[in-house]
């Protein structure tokens, strides 16, 4: 048993002694079911709660998985919520999930979740299509004066001052029979979710960055589920500064571990560990004895997958590097850190005085090497035209390093106050 196993039994274990402890009564609203929730077993109550969720106004989703020891997340429980009902569908005992995912996808049916990357990645790989009209709360709170990113207990806690009972989120998901607290915490996940977008659409509609937040919401739907294996190479080679053909070849190991981890239904880092993948680059071994005399490198995996690993190390010739550049170093002088240190100050003022979490928009070292670039009159714009940040702050930035903008910032009996300037000579602006 594996060290996460471990811990879900621990916190199994847990979740089924003295049930009651952690109950915590839902809060009275309108648009939160207070009743218990219908657990669904068979394929025809399952298709009966799904034409009742079609004529919801929005339909909130969740799901509780074990990703850990596959390739693809085991799929141990799906939530449904409207806001008169809840629906824990048992992927155990119903014949397929294929209509769960059809309504996900069905742009006709307005969805919510919270942090649902995950959760929305389960369509795509059951349908092969992407979900579609899903709005997602951790995004929109991100717009409305709350941090990003931050977890659906303390957006509830914000808007309304309820707090949620103890959740058991890393458990054995897949072990049945599930106790109440963990069905409790299941439904909780989804219960509040339509109440709480009516808050957010209405708080962000105030705030005048409604179209914004939806806009970030269906850009995260578009994106493709096809493997990506930049951020595996930037995780591998802990910011190290890899010359082009190493890092391509590191860059080949990584898609081939990938189509490997597929066909062999393991997670990557168990199917050969990073720091594994970073020594395999650098010694190039050439046997099967020596992937698997690498300090950390799985036997099983040298064993049975040696020679398509061994056959891109054989290859060296013929990789790709021409699409690889060298790392760019830091071209921060110490004057150069000062000057952007307070860029990025003005940046997040401007941006918390908007309601938006600075997070979502962009870090201080895309800012850092846009800037640098843009002093030295070489740089293009630091958004897309058509990107929301461009409205929120591409422009106005250009502006502010211009001279042509300006933010004062005061203290009031609510704390900071940011008010915006468009000269010298014009008044101050809320």
């Amino acid at each position: 048993m594996n060290y996460r196993r471990r811990k879900r039994s621990f916190q199994h274990e847990e979740a089924h002694s003295d049930q009651e402890a952690a109950h915590v009564p839902p809060l009275k609203h309108e648009l939160v079911p207070r009743a218990e929730p219908v657990m669904i077993t068979e394929d025809r109550a399952l298709l009966e709660y799904l034409d009742h969720a079609r004529q919801a106004p929005i339909v909130a989703y969740d799901t509780e998985f074990i990703g850990e020891e596959t390739f693809h997340p085991i799929i141990c429980l799906v939530q449904l919520a409207t806001s008169d009902s809840i629906a824990l569908i048992d992927p155990m005992a119903v014949g397929s999930l294929d209509p769960v995912w059809e309504l996900i996808a069905d742009p006709d049916v307005r969805k919510v979740v919270h942090a649902g990357k995950v959760d929305l990645q389960h369509v795509h790989h059951g349908i092969g299509r992407n979900a579609a009209s899903v709005i997602d709360t951790q995004i929109a709170a991100a717009f409305a004066g709350l941090p990003w990113p931050v977890g659906l207990a303390r957006v509830i806690e914000s808007f309304t001052g309820h707090r949620l009972g103890k959740g058991h989120t890393f458990t054995n998901w897949d072990t049945r029979p599930l106790s109440n607290q963990q069905l409790r915490y299941a439904a909780d996940d989804v219960r509040y979710l339509p109440m709480l977008w009516a808050m957010l659409e209405a708080e962000l509609d105030r705030r005048g960055n409604l179209d914004w937040a939806i806009r970030e919401c269906e850009d995260t739907l578009l994106q493709s589920w096809e493997f990506d294996p930049e951020p595996h190479l930037r995780k591998i080679s802990k910011g190290m500064r890899l010359k082009p053909r190493a890092r391509a070849l590191l860059r080949a190991l990584v898609v081939e571990r990938n189509r490997i981890a597929e066909l062999a239904d393991r997670p990557h880092r168990v199917l050969i560990p990073d720091s594994a993948m970073l020594e395999m680059a650098r010694r190039k071994p050439s046997s099967a004895s020596e992937l698997a005399a690498i300090r950390g490198f799985p036997k099983p995996t040298a064993e049975q997958w040696h020679e398509a690993l061994l056959g891109i190390l054989s290859n060296l010739d013929q990789l790709d590097v021409s699409m690889e550049q060298p790392s760019r170093p830091s071209n921060e002088a110490a004057t150069d850190q000062v000057e952007i240190d307070a860029l990025w100050m003005v940046v997040c003022t401007r941006l918390l005085a908007l309601g938006i979490s600075p997070g979502i928009v962009l870090s201080r070292s895309v800012l850092a090497e846009w800037f640098l670039d843009y002093r030295k009159a070489r740089s293009s714009a630091l958004f897309d035209a058509d990107d929301w940040r461009a409205e929120a702050l591409g422009s106005w930035l250009c502006d502010f390093i211009a001279g042509d903008r300006s933010l004062v910032v005061e203290w009031g009996d609510r704390g900071t106050i940011v008010r915006e300037r468009s000269g010298p000579e014009d008044a101050p602006s809320d």
